[in-house]
């Protein structure tokens, strides 16, 4: 199965354990040719750049069918979109994905190394409110309103 390249709130072990309700193997990973963006929802995104020395650090999470499903719901996809990515890992070069942004008209780009662009509280608030889902998806509770 391919790997998810976290880049943001998922390179948080604590936060990554918390919004997909299990421990997943994880390792460092850098992408390259890409950029972090501010992208116009509030959150972070990727974009490709020309430049193969720029480049992303972040790590490749090993998921499960589960895993996938729950990440993807806190990505919110579609507003965020599963991308084919090959990233660099102490063990080598890996077929990963990663979720970025399907608009990111306006996005600026974001130097610095920060989990997410709004405060960690945000995040940890935004994690308790996502939980229910979380544990609805990994079949803990009874099913949400969409059938899942």
């Amino acid at each position: 199965m391919t790997r998810l390249f976290g880049y943001g709130t998922f390179r948080h072990p604590v936060w990554r354990a918390a919004i997909l309700g299990a421990e997943y193997p994880a390792e460092p990973a850098t992408l390259r040719g890409y950029c972090r963006i501010a992208a116009p929802s509030g959150y972070l995104s990727l974009r490709e750049t020309t430049f193969d020395a720029a480049s992303v650090d972040g790590v490749l999470i090993e998921l499960d069918a589960i895993g996938w499903r729950i990440a993807d719901r806190w990505e919110e996809v579609p507003k965020y979109r599963r991308v084919a990515v090959v990233v660099d890992t102490p063990r080598g070069r890996a077929d990963a994905t990663a979720f970025l942004a399907a608009n990111d008209d306006g996005a600026i780009p974001v130097d610095d190394d920060r989990h997410a662009l709004i405060g960690d509280a945000e995040v940890e608030a935004a994690i308790v409110d996502f939980a229910p889902l979380m544990r609805r998806l990994r079949g803990a509770g009874a099913p949400s309103d969409d059938g899942e």
